[in-house]
């Protein structure tokens, strides 16, 4: 069954919390975006932050950080369901995080210019992959459709492997990525700057289905 996740990717506790508010009651499950500076050129808020929330969904983190593993007791003190590391920052030592068991799914995010051929020795060891339709980092950008490719070569030679697609998903967009076979839609700026977002949450919901 395919499946709309909300994000939020913020800097600043008062506005994390205020986008919260609008986007808590649109789905049982909710997308965090932790950026470190340094994967990515911007700084979002830390897990340490918002340990003192307490969340109604089930919580995915994206990693997009180095050193991802440091992150690790936070997102298990947050109880957070399925966790996602960039390949790219944890190519050198992949193995090592896929032979070791978590109290939460582990998912790996391709950057738009990584060759999807990369993953495939790991995607029978993993639960699912996140293929980013933009630059991580940053909410709002348009999606680039070099990405479709990727979703269709995974879904061809790993038909099994859930394919989970974040940035720059909107009414304009969904359909064709949901073509592509995708099964879970990460949607942030859509839902979050919408007047309604649960309005916008059926919207979309409709175009996936078609």
């Amino acid at each position: 069954m395919k499946t709309i996740i909300p994000a939020i990717l913020k800097d600043n506790f008062n506005d994390f919390q205020q986008k919260l508010k609008k986007v808590e009651n649109l789905s049982s499950w909710l997308q965090i975006d932790i950026s470190d500076g340094k994967f990515t050129a911007n700084k979002t808020l830390s897990l340490k932050d918002i340990l003192p929330i307490k969340f109604k969904q089930n919580l995915e983190l994206h990693l997009m950080v180095f050193n991802p593993e440091k992150y690790f007791f936070e997102a298990e003190k947050l109880n957070a369901k399925r966790v996602i590391v960039h390949f790219e920052a944890v190519e050198k030592n992949i193995n090592d995080f896929l032979s070791k068991k978590y109290l939460f799914t582990l998912g790996l995010a391709l950057n738009p210019e990584t060759k999807v051929e990369k993953i495939f020795p790991y995607l029978s060891k993993v639960n699912f992959i996140l293929i980013l339709g933009v630059t991580p980092g940053a909410q709002g950008q348009k999606f680039q459709k070099k990405v479709l490719e990727k979703i269709k070569k995974i879904k061809t030679f790993f038909p099994k492997t859930i394919v989970e697609v974040d940035g720059g998903i909107n009414e304009k967009t969904i359909q064709k990525i949901s073509q592509a076979g995708t099964d879970i839609f990460v949607v942030g700026s859509a839902l979050l700057t919408a007047e309604d977002p649960k309005k916008e949450m059926e919207k979309l919901k409709k175009l996936i289905l078609k």
